[in-house]
């Protein structure tokens, strides 16, 4: 017998197998980073709306208890809660006060995403 050309039946059905496991897994992988991208999307427009919204308190710090009184409307939504604070001569908060609110601590929820940040009045 001579040498034989070409390849067994069996030699192929293997390597269309690896082939196959291999298209699968880089399938499974952009996919995965389908996914992720899409979610870092929606986390930076969550963040850049929060920020957004806290650099309007920032600037109007006067206006906190009507700007800040619940819920939140446009983009992805949430809610905004607006605590008065005392601040003591070593420049600790006490929170909530009735007295006169020098500051405000800030919570800001939206899309699941928690920011909590402290504006003083001038």
């Amino acid at each position: 017998m001579g040498a034989r050309k070409g390849f067994t039946l069996l030699e192929v059905l293997l390597a269309l197998g690896l082939l196959a496991v291999v298209v699968l897994a880089f399938t499974a992988l952009q996919v995965t980073s389908l996914r992720g991208g899409r979610q870092g999307r929606e986390l930076q427009a969550v963040v850049r709306e929060m920020e957004n919204f806290m650099e309007r308190l920032r600037q109007d710090p006067q206006g906190i208890p009507t700007l800040c009184n619940g819920a939140l409307t446009g983009g992805k939504g949430g809610t905004c809660a607006a605590t008065p604070c005392a601040v003591a001569q070593d420049g600790s908060l006490a929170c909530p006060t009735s007295g006169d609110a020098r500051a405000y601590r800030v919570v800001l929820e939206v899309g699941g995403k928690r920011l909590e940040t402290v504006v003083y009045r001038p």
